[in-house]
């Protein structure tokens, strides 16, 4: 007979919320095999690498100069 377990899978280190930027602001990071990508709210591609800290803190730091930028205008 199966062993049935509840506990959901291990997911390591899946979508925590580490960023300043409020949560409707910050870029979504999705794996796709070795890369990473970090997509705006609207969709557009930010950036792809293969480490994650770096794609997010590039995401998170691009996010902060286009609201400036946005402010200004």
């Amino acid at each position: 007979m199966p062993k049935a377990s509840r506990k959901g899978k291990d997911n390591g280190n899946t979508q925590l919320n580490e960023g300043d930027l409020p949560r409707s602001k910050q870029p979504t990071i999705v794996e796709r095999g070795k890369k990473f990508a970090a997509y705006d709210k609207r969709g557009r591609l930010i950036i792809l690498g293969y480490d994650r800290k770096i794609v997010q803190g590039y995401a998170n730091e691009q996010r902060k100069l286009r609201s400036k930028r946005k402010r200004k205008d």
